[in-house]
């Protein structure tokens, strides 16, 4: 049973093991500002060794990949993944912290909850530090420190003058200033603690807003983000040392050095033949971190979104022709033969695809996505031409858009798919036919 700490009070943790730690607050925007939670590996003197161990949403992951920052995909508003056993041997403390961007104060918050739990997702502890009289927009909400080879967890609660900028420069990150007086002095030779750090709500890829945060996907266990969503999405998927992930064959844009790809044919040569029918390649890229931990990136072949799904055992997804990704090395991809009605109307063709097992899926589709979670016994039409992906246990019928066929045709739509729920649909808000027809238009003769 998970016990509830006061300040000051400490508990141990498992040895060696992984560690989540949940930081929730109510409301989500206290007085009307942002908040974020940050965490620092501090070494000798409570310092960090260099800017790289200060983990936020502008590095929300640390160089050694011991400490993570998800935020979303948790019970928790943001949380943290640690490693113990993989800390480095000189880190001798973890402060996790909380922060308010503006001028307000933690006293607009009418709960903070921290929540210490096990990779199996069991609460160890919990702690609430009473913010009723707080005037800070800073707070060390507690610590993961070593005493004698075993790691403890500190409920601490304490308020710190400042926000983000000054509680980072007081464990030792260089942080650099927003808006500089004068031109940048010329570089000199790098330090351990590298370039100054921008505490800017700043996106952390590329040099364009990404509108993405880090997210975390339990059913893999994997850190990914979406980049540029909407038309010209990209998405990036963290894979620690030795996990693998499986894409289309032209999905990959970029990869760390780390990484080996080659291709291999799922399924064998049926499953292969099978992929090809339905509009996928006849092989799938295979993306192994041999040699460490490294980013991949993948991006559709067509202008549209990208949804990330979990699936678990017995909620297998069956999906259109081109309309898969990626997904995590556990989930099985095979294709699925429809019978003759469905395979000639339902513009799938007779081969479509499955996803099964416990993972992460990623969805193409051509303009946005849109997901529909129907009850038991709620109905949803869908053109046929909208369809993404939909639950393997849904059932779905085809049929006439409206009654006669002069109303089917004159009112654009011809078979519909109606949809009986319990399940998930998702469809994509364009089509490439449209387009094809609205090209044809301007073309001569």
């Amino acid at each position: 049973m998970a016990r509830p700490l006061q300040p000051g009070a400490n508990l141990p943790l498992p040895s060696g093991a992984e560690i989540r730690i949940g930081v929730d607050w109510e409301p989500e925007r206290p007085g009307g500002y942002e908040v974020d939670a940050s965490a620092f590996l501090l070494r000798k003197g409570d310092q960090v060794g260099g800017n790289a161990d200060f983990i936020f949403y502008n590095n929300p992951r640390s160089a050694c990949g011991s400490l993570k920052l998800s935020q979303g995909a948790e019970p928790e508003r943001q949380t943290f993944h640690i490693q113990l056993g993989d800390l480095p041997g000189d880190v001798a403390k973890i402060a996790i912290c909380l922060t308010l961007h503006g001028h307000g104060s933690f006293a607009q918050a009418h709960r903070i909850d921290v929540r210490v739990c096990d990779a199996a997702r069991t609460e160890l502890m919990s702690f609430s530090p009473p913010t009723a009289s707080m005037t800070e927009a800073a707070l060390i909400l507690g610590e993961v420190y070593r005493r004698n080879d075993q790691w403890k967890f500190r409920a601490v609660g304490q308020g710190f003058a400042g926000g983000l900028g000054p509680l980072a420069t007081h464990f030792g990150v260089d942080i650099r200033a927003e808006t500089p007086a004068a031109p940048p002095p010329v570089p000199r030779a790098a330090t351990a603690k590298t370039a100054p750090v921008s505490v800017g709500k700043a996106h952390t890829t590329g040099v364009l807003p990404t509108g993405s945060i880090v997210r975390h996907s339990a059913a893999a266990d994997l850190d990914y983000e979406i980049l540029y969503p909407g038309a010209y999405a990209l998405a990036r998927v963290d894979l620690p040392r030795g996990r693998r992930l499986k894409a289309q064959s032209d999905a990959m844009v970029a990869m760390a050095p780390t990484i080996d790809v080659e291709g291999r044919m799922e399924g064998g040569l049926l499953g292969g033949l099978g992929r090809l029918m339905s509009g996928e390649s006849f092989f799938l890229q295979t993306l192994t971190a041999s040699r460490g931990p490294g980013a991949v990136f993948l991006a559709p072949a067509s202008p549209g979104d990208v949804a990330a799904l979990d699936i678990h055992p017995g909620e297998g997804l069956v999906i259109q022709k081109d309309g898969f990704l990626a997904c995590s090395e556990e989930v099985q991809v095979s294709t699925q033969v429809q019978n003759l009605a469905r395979g000639l109307f339902s513009q799938e063709g007779f081969f479509i695809l499955k996803a099964e097992g416990r993972g992460l899926v990623f969805l193409e589709a051509y303009g946005a996505v849109h997901e529909f979670n129907l009850q038991p016994g709620q109905q949803k039409i869908v053109d046929n031409g909208h369809m993404v992906a939909w639950s393997q246990s849904m059932r779905y019928e085809l049929e006439m858009g409206n009654p006669g066929f002069i109303a089917a045709f004159t009112s654009g739509e011809k078979i519909v798919c109606r949809f009986f729920g319990p399940g998930r649909l998702l469809v994509q808000t364009r089509q490439p036919r449209q387009l094809g027809l609205w090209i044809s238009r301007f073309l001569p003769g």
